[in-house]
């Protein structure tokens, strides 16, 4: 039976990857990349000869038809992303369900686990993660302000990504809109003559820089003292983030 593999690669450190997943990669007839440049850096650090095939958010139709014919006519295939557990935010997603939409259980679907960011910021928190929430990415535009107070209002700890470009823009956000909701929820409560509810507190925020990397950074404690700290210092605005708003 042709299968799909699913292969978690490294976050940063390229030594984040296990046995299996090389042993996987040299194996596979071809291997489907998110950018075929990024993963060459991995895949010449272990000497991998593989043919690679693109497969990203922007691939067309025929990209995915192409792969599914490759699966049809027998071909191993391991997908990866650029870093980290593919089909955790990123376009992964879209062609497993393509494939089982196509070929049901006639093709394998097994999953190489390894390295995600979401979990080793969780498991560097110091918040308990017995219950957690992940979102993804904010909406740039359209929906994020809901997007933030569906983080707010969570009962459980929230994990979210956010880029460089964003990351200041996102606390800041947070902070202020924290400061809405309790004022809403203040009002809605004197309108109905009801007891005001209790303010809601994000007891802590941890927000992870360039996690296994050189230059891996964590920030903790009061919101306001981590979005001066990420302002002010020189390179704390690059790479990679992910934020743990705890409860």
């Amino acid at each position: 039976m042709p299968t799909l593999y699913i292969v978690a690669t490294p976050i940063g450190n390229l030594e984040d990857i296990s046995m299996r997943a090389l042993r996987i990669l040299r194996e596979v007839d071809f291997i489907l990349c998110e950018d075929t440049r990024v993963s060459k850096k991995l895949l010449d650090h272990y000497e991998i000869k593989t043919p690679t095939i693109s497969y990203h958010e922007h691939s067309k139709e025929i990209k995915t038809d192409k792969i599914l014919n490759l699966l049809n006519e027998g071909k191993n295939l391991a997908l990866i992303s650029d870093a980290g557990t593919p089909g955790i935010s990123d376009p992964g997603g879209k062609l497993i369900e393509a494939v089982i939409s196509k070929f049901g259980e006639d093709i394998k679907i097994e999953s190489v686990p390894g390295p995600s960011a979401v979990t080793a910021a969780l498991s560097i928190s110091g918040i308990p993660t017995d219950k957690f929430i992940f979102m993804g990415f904010p909406p740039h535009k359209k929906g994020r302000q809901t997007f933030i107070k569906k983080i707010i209002l969570s009962d459980y700890p929230v994990a979210v990504y956010e880029s460089k470009h964003r990351i200041i823009k996102f606390l800041e956000e947070l902070d202020n809109l924290l400061i809405l909701v309790n004022q809403e929820n203040e009002e809605k409560a004197k309108e109905k003559n009801k007891d005001i509810p209790k303010k809601i507190f994000l007891t802590s925020v941890v927000v992870c820089r360039e996690l296994s990397k050189m230059h891996e950074t964590v920030y903790r404690g009061d919101i306001k003292n981590i979005i001066d700290t990420i302002k002010n210092g020189k390179n704390d605005q690059k790479g990679e983030f992910v934020v743990i708003i705890g409860k």
